[in-house]
């Protein structure tokens, strides 16, 4: 069947032309009936021409192209019987349109059936009289080639279309093939995987039932999947013995079976199959499962093809199990991963050691899923090991003691090489001590890691499994190790600081109450000092206006000498009350408009009598329009004096210069001298409670050490800064600043439009 219906019928349309154009050569009596055969023709051609338009596939049924050919028939045989003549070759012209029609619908059979209806034709028709001029002789002359060639023809037509089917089935079967590899590419359910597999190579190898057998951890092949066997077979081992398991694993190809035994399996035996097919299942190198498929024919064979094609499903099922293998390890080692942060989160969470410990041991326990997990610390004073934490899910856990010195057993083997040991075979390792009770537990790895921070061991992390340790697992307790140390010395550095924090804040507090103490001995002390010391400069203030009587030469030197005395003595004194009340802050500002250069000339004229004495030059420098400061005037006149003061003392020759001036918004003052300079290394210094520079020290320029402390203080309570530039043997510049924040005094409204 290679030709399709709708051309079928167009030929037969189109071969009408030839009948219809002999008419014009029949004899009269016969054109009505070359007609009517015509109109035959046509109307069952219609019929079918409907019939194909409206059928879904490219192919009449059966029955209804076996009748068009019947209806065929008639029709040439009417034509044969109008056109014959002895010497005319048309009957036979006529008849090969119908005989190719029926030798390419039905092959052999059409070819022998349209034969046979020829020569029977023939024969009926010299029987019933019909005017066929021709002798049976020549009749069988001429039906003998015809019967040949057109049988011949079936049977070239029939191996054409066996050969066409055969094609058209490897292509299907290829196509099969593909979709479902394709099927298998990223598929990671194991068991639809295997029995898509088993299903293919069913239908590919026209083959009853199916299983795949894959090898276990302990080299067993056990049946994963099975397609039309009995359902207990699924997850049953394969018995030693002999069978299709047993020589696809030895030969490593693919063998077929028709002999008994073909199973090892006893069930499988009794299913009554004739002939079995097994393929191996290569990963790297090694028989990892068989590929088995049956059938009750006993003469089912093999051919290049479907060997071929059960060579590459099974290729194919190895690359879906190595793709599987690698997403369920990717898949194992991301939920590793991911119970080690989680262990690891839960160790940062402990800030204390006894907490710490216990919540290592809990997460190899919990996370790891390990059988023994301990956690043992050096002792500072001895180097001894402790164990300071321990769990297990075994029936005892080990042997161990609560101490252990350096070397001693394989924790202190450890502690002492300073490497992890690990082994799978604890029972027969040397440096493993418990052997006995690995015996009892089924133990069968150990692995102690040294708990390492730098060059400083901390301890060691021990643990004992009744399972293999893989090298994922291994790489992980490294990495928890690792982190477990490191954590482990934060918290031991933690508590360190923790307790210095506490001693620190004692000592602070302590240091508070002294100071404290300090300042309220200091205020006391004050003012019991300054009372009796203004009754000193009092009197002495009277003596020296004569109101007790004319005072000698001398005693007017010596009078003199006690009110200079009283006078530095009452400085000193104010300078500590001062002093203690900025440090209690106690100390307020008074804030207010201050006129800058009245300011500053109030200060020049209070140190003017000084300045002569030393015959040093004071002078002032107001920049035009200075405008008012906002701030406290007696404090920052203090500032200014105890600025100018210094100034004056630390300067022999030369003299003294006061600058104020704007930047910005803000209001800068600033004190240059010609004195002795100040050093480098003392420029931060002198700004401390009672501290001086060098100068200071020798005896030469005594002073309390205050005056700056006192007025860095009072500069930055007006949130200002004060600093000092200068050279030694040359000068120095003493320079604060007085932020200004207020607003401007008058602001300009224009006018309303």
């Amino acid at each position: 069947m290679i030709a399709l219906d709708r051309q079928l019928v167009a030929i037969r349309f189109a071969a009408l032309t030839l009948p219809l154009a002999l008419a014009w050569f029949v004899r009269s009596e016969s054109l009505p009936m070359t007609l009517a055969l015509v109109l035959l023709v046509v109307l069952y051609n219609g019929v079918a021409y409907l019939l194909a338009g409206r059928e879904q596939g490219p192919r009449f049924p059966v029955s209804v192209a076996g009748l068009l050919l019947v209806l065929d028939h008639l029709v040439v045989s009417g034509w044969i019987v109008l056109f014959w003549s002895s010497d005319s070759n048309l009957p036979f012209l006529l008849y090969a349109l119908v005989a190719a029609e029926a030798v390419f619908r039905f092959d052999l059979a059409g070819g022998v059936a349209t034969s046979l209806f020829f020569v029977s034709g023939l024969i009926i028709f010299q029987l019933a009289g019909l005017g066929v001029a021709v002798s049976v002789r020549d009749t069988l002359l001429r039906a003998i080639p015809t019967v040949v060639g057109v049988t011949g023809l079936g049977l070239a037509v029939r191996a054409l279309n066996r050969e066409i089917r055969g094609t058209q089935r490897r292509l299907d079967q290829t196509e099969q093939l593909r979709r479902v590899l394709s099927e298998l590419v990223g598929e990671m359910n194991l068991g639809r995987i295997l029995h898509t597999v088993i299903r293919c190579g069913m239908d590919l190898l026209q083959m009853e039932s199916g299983a795949v057998l894959l090898k276990d951890l302990t080299g067993t092949y056990v049946i994963r999947a099975a397609v039309r066997l009995p359902g207990p077979l699924e997850g049953a081992t394969m018995p030693d013995g002999e069978g299709i398991v047993r020589r696809v694993v030895e030969e490593g190809r693919i063998v077929v079976l028709s002999e008994p035994p073909l199973f090892s399996e006893p069930r499988l035996q009794r299913l009554g199959y004739r002939r079995t097919c097994g393929a191996p299942i290569v990963l790297e190198g090694t028989v990892e499962g068989v590929l088995v498929l049956n059938t009750a024919e006993a003469g089912r064979g093999l051919n290049g093809w479907e060997r071929d094609a059960m060579q590459l499903l099974c290729q194919q099922l190895a690359a879906a199990l190595r793709n599987l293998r690698l997403f369920e390890d990717a898949e194992e080692r991301a939920q590793r991963l991911e119970r080690l942060n989680v262990s690891i989160d839960r160790i940062d969470k402990k800030l204390f050691e006894p907490e710490l410990v216990e919540s290592v041991v809990t997460g190899l326990i919990e996370d790891f899923r390990l059988t023994v997990a301990q956690v043992w610390l050096v002792e500072a004073s001895d180097g001894t090991l402790w164990r300071r934490a321990g769990d297990h899910r075994a029936g005892t856990p080990p042997p161990l003691p609560a101490h252990i010195e350096r070397g001693e057993t394989e924790v202190g083997q450890v502690a002492e090489l300073r490497i992890p040991i690990i082994t799978n075979d604890p029972q027969t390792h040397r440096q493993v001590t418990v052997r006995s009770w690995a015996v009892a537990e089924h133990i069968q790895a150990f692995a102690g890691f040294p708990l390492l921070v730098g060059d400083q061991l901390l301890g060691v992390l021990a643990v004992f499994n009744q399972q293999a340790l893989d090298r994922d697992t291994v790489e992980m307790l490294t990495l928890y190790a690792q982190h477990a140390a490191t954590a482990i010395q934060e918290a031991n550095l933690f508590y360190l600081a923790t307790e210095q924090t506490a001693r620190l804040e004692a000592v602070n507090s302590e240091l508070q109450r002294a100071n404290q103490h300090k300042s309220e001995f200091l205020a006391n002390v004050g003012h019991e000092l300054r009372t009796p010391l203004n009754a000193i400069l009092g009197f002495s203030q009277l003596l020296l206006e004569g109101d007790g009587g004319a005072l000698s030469p001398d005693q007017r030197q010596d009078v003199e000498i006690v009110a200079d005395n009283g006078r530095h003595l009452l400085g000193l004194i104010n300078d500590l009350l001062d002093i203690s009340k900025l440090e209690a802050g106690k100390a307020q500002l008074h804030r207010g408009e201050v006129d800058v250069e009245g300011l500053v000339a109030e200060c020049i004229d209070s140190l003017s009598s000084l300045a002569r004495t030393k015959q040093l030059l004071m002078t002032s420098e107001v920049e035009l329009e200075i405008g008012d400061v906002f701030g406290d005037r007696p404090k920052i006149k203090q500032v200014l004096l105890n600025l100018l003061g210094n100034a004056l003392k630390f300067t022999e020759k030369g003299g003294v210069v006061l600058r104020v001036e704007r930047q910005g918004t803000d209001v800068c003052f600033s004190v240059t001298d010609t004195g002795i300079g100040v050093p480098a290394v003392d420029r931060e210094r002198i700004f401390e409670s009672f501290q001086q520079g060098n100068s200071g020290q020798t005896g030469k320029y005594q002073g309390t050490g205050l005056g700056l402390s006192i007025s860095r203080r009072l500069v930055e309570m007006h949130g200002g800064r004060i600093w000092v530039k200068s050279v030694p043997g040359e000068g120095s510049t003493f320079t604060f600043i007085i932020p200004q924040r207020a607003l401007p005094a008058v602001v300009e409204i224009p006018p309303a439009a």
